[in-house]
């Protein structure tokens, strides 16, 4: 027996455009639909995403865009309503043995990231003060 390791799809975004494009060409024939290709901020979308179901979920989508897909480009709104809510840039992930402090941290620390910098505005979108925002970064720092 041979086991040979695949990383997950996450790990090897650069074979999503490649893919991608193979499962449409796929889809596009087997629906009878005349699509080009992918546009360039669904192409981004894509390889922002973390494809926890793999190359399966990617197929998947796919074939549900290609379906959906009512001009000659797979656009945004053609895809899975999981695609459509935003990138990696909209989501702060937070392992669940993260005590609560430590993940206020780290969703401060993406708000701040989000807004290159700018303090006011991460505690804006965080709805808390600038002050609370500093005496919660500064617990335990």
């Amino acid at each position: 027996m041979v086991n040979i390791d695949v990383p997950p799809l996450r790990d090897r975004k650069e074979d999503i455009p490649i893919m991608a494009v193979s499962f449409l060409r796929e889809f596009a024939a087997e629906n009878g639909k005349a699509i080009e290709g992918i546009h360039e901020k669904a192409y981004s979308r894509m390889c922002s995403y973390d494809w926890p179901g793999n190359i399966r979920e990617l197929r998947n989508c796919m074939e549900s865009a290609v379906v959906m897909c009512r001009k000659n480009l797979i656009a945004i709104d053609d895809l899975p309503p999981a695609l459509q809510s935003g990138g990696d840039e909209d989501w702060v992930r937070v392992p669940l043995n993260t005590s609560l402090e430590e993940a206020e941290k780290i969703v401060i620390r993406a708000a701040i990231n989000y807004h290159k910098g700018n303090k006011s505005k991460a505690a804006e979108t965080l709805g808390i003060g600038r002050k609370t925002l500093h005496r919660k970064l500064g617990m335990n720092s």
